[in-house]
């Protein structure tokens, strides 16, 4: 997580905020002297009107491809199911794009309309929201160097070496690393998001970093300087888990209601198939890591 707290225009109905990403709405933000113009240009090329004025639920999120992004297809591989679940119940979605804290704040104080954040691995960030069912699953693991990979059977080993590991402000993992982090065992080192952890992985400032594996493949991929790195990095061969995603709903009447609303769209959806099918034209456009590249091509 890197995006700048920039003053949000309330004016104008974007979905972009707290962010400095390139995105469509920011057209529209700008156009401050227009304001009626733009707010009408801005919907209207979102969402049909009537939708807007109908069924339509807000959601908030942070930029972390290929889950969730303002600059993907579809909003991401997370926001593709989401959008489909509701849709198979008459819903429109708009997400709204911000730093991590205030994307979980806003569903709890239910700013500009927002009923839910994801992708949580739980919903214990603040008290009172309910988890949706899951919205699908990703290998949580360590992201490392070809010429120095660490070894490990227990997180307790992690401890042992002494290895500097690499994690993210505000982000969760699973309960048992986070315990020992704690309370000293494992010695992590926070960074401001993923891509700056790969950077200094490369530099030798820590030994590893804890990421998700398509999230490693997305960066590794289209940063400019991992990229220029791509073979001296790689994903270890032991996951720490295969962490579930979920959508976290405020435990209000109205989040209960939209929790069941989802969750019954959510049900009519192959969860699997849809995820694979997205990685894998996301394959296509950002291209596959070296070793995973297909040897018969």
């Amino acid at each position: 997580m890197n995006p700048i707290d920039q003053p949000i225009d309330r004016g104008v109905d974007v979905l972009l905020t707290g962010t400095d990403t390139p995105f469509r709405g920011e057209t529209c933000r700008g156009l401050a002297v227009l304001r009626l113009f733009a707010l009408i240009g801005c919907v209207a090329s979102f969402w049909p009107y009537d939708a807007v004025a109908g069924k339509t639920v807000v959601l908030s999120t942070l930029e972390w491809p290929p889950f969730a992004s303002s600059r993907l297809h579809d909003f991401g591989a997370t926001g593709r199911i989401i959008t489909e679940a509701f849709a198979a119940r008459g819903y429109e979605v708009r997400f709204s794009f911000n730093p991590w804290p205030v994307s979980v704040d806003m569903a709890r104080t239910g700013a500009d309309h927002v009923v839910a954040y994801f992708p949580g691995y739980h919903c214990r960030h603040r008290e009172n929201f309910l988890e949706s069912d899951p919205v699908g699953s990703s290998p949580l693991g360590f992201a490392e160097r070809v010429d120095a990979p660490i070894s490990w059977r227990t997180l307790d080993d992690l401890g042992e070496q002494q290895l500097k590991i690499g994690t993210v402000f505000g982000y969760t993992n699973t309960e048992e690393f986070d315990r020992r982090v704690g309370i000293g065992w494992i010695r992590a080192i926070p960074s401001e998001n993923d891509a700056d952890n790969l950077r200094r992985l490369l530099r030798g400032r820590i030994d590893a970093a804890v990421i998700d594996k398509h999230v490693f493949r997305y960066l590794v991929a289209t940063e400019e300087r991992l990229a220029q790195a791509v073979d001296e990095l790689q994903f270890n061969d032991h996951p720490i888990t295969e962490a579930r995603f979920y959508v976290c709903f405020y435990g209000d009447a109205e989040g209960v209601s939209m929790r069941d609303v989802f969750n019954a769209g959510l049900a009519t959806l192959d969860i699997d198939k849809r995820l694979a099918e997205y990685m894998n034209n996301l394959a296509v456009d950002v291209r596959t890591l070296p070793n995973e590249r297909d040897p018969n091509r």
